[in-house]
């Protein structure tokens, strides 16, 4: 089975359990990456697509041999076969005996059983795709991460699936399902299957725009990798509600040694023994639209990271040092995008589009973000945009930026919390002045009636008056004599 030669309309086998009005309602696993991952596959090699996967990521491996769809959903099973591809519709567990050099299951185990067959959990529906491989078959298959970035910054995540797909919703309680990296090239090796690449993926599992390897983490500059998974997770979360900044928890992340076990996902390229086929050759950095393979990472630490770093620490000849290099270094580069190694200010991804209010989008990171600064009465945008360009030496005054040019940045409650506690901190302040001023001013009100009264009481006195009017009667001598001397 596999696509027709010469194209025409592929063959259906409906094997059991399918589901004919059914319509997958979550996008399908594809993107730029996951295809290069699939065309390093062997030419002609015959692949089983096992659950939803994109069209593009589909024809690709077309392109290359043939290949088998396996889909639950007999309304996407006859989009694909009008494609030109096999398909068989129905339940992982109606898979019979046949063998394919190469199973592809990008979008997980979640999607291939039916609500129409047994329900099979994680460890079950691994051992059915091992039993579909032929020996020497490869595995690529992409495992969510229960405890990922994604879920933990996510307000809307549940212990389980509550869409209409969650007839069997075990979500985090499928005890089979791995949890860590170790555990899941373990659960590998119990089925015989041997790992031969593994991946961490951001920001989404099915939609990764970067992966990768372990050893990249551990071993590679940390301080890039960290600003590329805070890049990714800054695309993907763009002014979507979160519980906290997703780039901030997963540069942290990267740069504590966690980043692996703290990705949206993880991606395996695994063997069934013998190994007859070389293994795939994928490198250790893929990112957005193929391998990082020409250039090297940069070296250091993400200059956005060490501003903040100074700004909390109160570091004040840090931070003019790294305002003064940064503008004359890349003064049109933003500061998530800049790796500074010592005096080195090197641009992360060069493609990036130049940024002529750089330091405005650093001064709003500063106040929406809630962090603590050397100048805290400053607290519009434009007066303390206005202080980081005078503290990076830069002559005249900062120009006018029009509105709406602000990058788009995740809505975090975090920060909006952080945000409300300042704000809070002030006002506290201002009551705790307000009041001290109304204490001042009344004890001043009581000191001033009382002299007014004491005034008022000598007025009335025949004495005061009589004193007053000797008073009066000695200035007019006075002046008599002063006019007589003259």
């Amino acid at each position: 089975m596999g696509t027709r030669p010469g194209g025409g309309r592929g063959m259906i086998r409906l094997i059991g359990g399918e589901m004919p009005s059914w319509t997958e309602d979550q996008p399908a696993a594809g993107g730029a990456l996951l295809r290069y991952v699939v065309e390093q596959l062997p030419t002609d090699a015959e692949v089983l697509v096992a659950g939803p996967h994109d069209a593009a990521l589909i024809e690709a491996l077309a392109a290359r041999g043939p290949v088998t769809c396996l889909v639950r959903s007999q309304t996407e099973a006859n989009a694909l076969a009008a494609t030109g591809v096999d398909v068989l519709c129905g339940s992982l567990p109606k898979l019979d005996s046949e063998r394919w050099d190469a199973v592809v299951a990008l979008d997980g185990v979640g999607r291939l059983c039916s609500v129409e067959g047994p329900q099979l959990d994680w460890a079950e529906s691994l051992a059915v795709l091992k039993r579909a491989l032929r020996p020497g078959g490869t595995l690529l298959l992409t495992v969510e991460n229960a405890l990922g970035v994604h879920r933990l910054v996510d307000p809307a995540t549940a212990t389980a699936v509550q869409d209409d797909s969650a007839w069997r919703p075990l979500g985090e309680f499928d005890d089979s399902r791995p949890g860590t990296p170790a555990r899941l090239t373990a659960r590998l090796a119990d089925e015989g299957l041997t790992a031969d690449w593994f991946g961490a993926v951001w920001p989404t599992p099915a939609a990764p725009t970067l992966i990768t390897t372990p050893a990249a983490l551990d071993d590679g500059p940390a301080g890039a990798l960290a600003a590329l998974t805070a890049s990714a997770l800054a695309v993907a979360y763009a002014e979507k509600s979160v519980l906290s900044d997703p780039r901030r928890l997963s540069s942290a992340a990267v740069r504590a040694g966690l980043g692996a076990e703290l990705a949206a996902g993880w991606l395996v390229v695994a063997h069934l023994a013998p190994r007859t086929a070389p293994v795939l050759q994928l490198p250790a950095v893929l990112l957005g639209d193929g391998p990082l393979g020409e250039r090297a990472l940069p070296e250091g630490r993400l200059l956005e990271e060490l501003l903040l770093e100074a700004c909390l620490s109160g570091d004040l000849p840090a931070l003019r040092r790294l305002l003064t290099g940064w503008m004359a270094a890349l003064p049109e580069a933003t500061a998530e995008n800049i790796v500074v190694d010592h005096d080195t200010f090197v641009a992360l991804d060069p493609n990036v589009a130049a940024a002529p209010d750089a330091l405005r989008r650093f001064a709003r990171t500063l106040l929406t973000g809630g962090y603590a600064h050397p100048w805290p009465a400053f607290t519009e945008l434009s007066a303390l945009t206005a202080i980081l360009h005078g503290a990076a030496g830069l002559p005249g005054d900062y120009p006018a930026v029009m509105d709406g040019e602000d990058p788009l940045v995740p809505d975090s409650r975090r920060e909006h919390e952080e945000q409300l506690r300042a704000l809070r901190r002030e006002l506290a302040d201002a009551a705790s002045r307000a009041e001290f001023y109304e204490k001042l001013l009344t004890k001043r009100e009581k000191e001033l009636q009382k002299a007014r009264r004491q005034i008022a009481a000598f007025s009335d006195k025949a004495g005061y008056r009589f004193v007053k009017l000797g008073y009066g009667v000695a200035r007019k001598a006075r002046n008599r004599l002063r006019k007589g001397k003259k």
